[in-house]
């Protein structure tokens, strides 16, 4: 029995190590970065992220602890997608910040953000936050947001260096916490110059990419942006499920 427990713990150690987060082989068409399910219970103070990439890149909810609704001390919680959400009200001073990393600092041309979204309605000329890692002075980096176009009506946006775009799809804003409303799946892709918006898994329209690389300091923000877009004002939004990934450049379909 010892030669056996003797034996076998090298090879447990390297069967782990071959697990581990760095050595991971991606296989799928987006390669996951950070995965925040957004599930924190009332008083946390870390909000949690679920893929080694090779680091977690948990964040911390601002101004304070995850609230329960109505309370807003920090991100309320409310009813989501998947599990529980978070809810952040339309003044700009509730977010979760999640430090730079190097992982978190994509290339334009592999660039992959995804979120479940519930807006509710405030009308044209509204912003949603939802999530943002641009520096205005460089005008470097991205931001997800949604943008109203008319009554009970959104489009998703993407601010990516120094260009915007927008979807051609609208989708409901009608989210009324902490658990009336529609909650729609928004992604945007980047691959190489060739930009692409899905709403709820289908493509709602296109777009071409500058060059460059999203390499600055700025924590990114979940549930409020660094720099408001110009023109706009903030709305109140739910969030649920945001990913952050790249591109797979050697994924194949054979």
């Amino acid at each position: 029995m010892v030669r056996y427990t003797l034996w076998l713990i090298p090879a447990l150690a390297l069967f782990l190590a071959s697990c581990s987060g760095p050595n991971l082989v991606c296989t799928t068409p987006t390669c996951p970065v950070a995965h925040w399910p957004l599930n924190e219970a009332p008083g946390a103070t870390q909000v949690q992220d679920v893929v080694a990439s090779p680091v977690f890149n948990t964040g911390t909810p601002k101004p304070g602890p995850v609230a329960a609704w109505p309370g807003f001390s920090g991100p309320s919680t409310v009813n989501g997608q998947s599990g529980g959400a978070f809810y952040f009200p339309g003044n700009g001073a509730t977010w979760v910040e999640v430090p730079s990393t190097p992982d978190l600092n994509l290339s334009y041309g592999s660039l992959y953000l995804e979120a479940y979204v519930a807006p509710v309605q405030c009308g044209a000329g509204a912003y949603y936050p939802v999530l943002d890692k641009w520096d205005q002075v460089g005008a470097n980096g991205y931001t997800l947001y949604l943008e109203g176009v008319g009554p009970g009506q959104v489009r998703a946006a993407l601010r990516l260096g120094g260009g915007t775009f927008a979807s051609t799809q609208t989708f409901p804003a009608n989210f009324q916490p902490p658990s009336t409303g529609t909650w729609t799946k928004v992604a945007v892709k980047v691959d190489g110059t060739s930009g692409a918006f899905y709403i709820n898994g289908n493509l709602a329209g296109t777009f071409t990419a500058p060059s460059g690389s999203t390499s600055n300091a700025l924590s990114l923000w979940i549930g409020a942006l660094h720099t408001a877009p110009t023109g706009l004002y903030h709305c109140e939004i739910a969030l649920d499920e945001l990913k952050v990934g790249k591109v797979n450049p050697n994924f194949s379909t054979q």
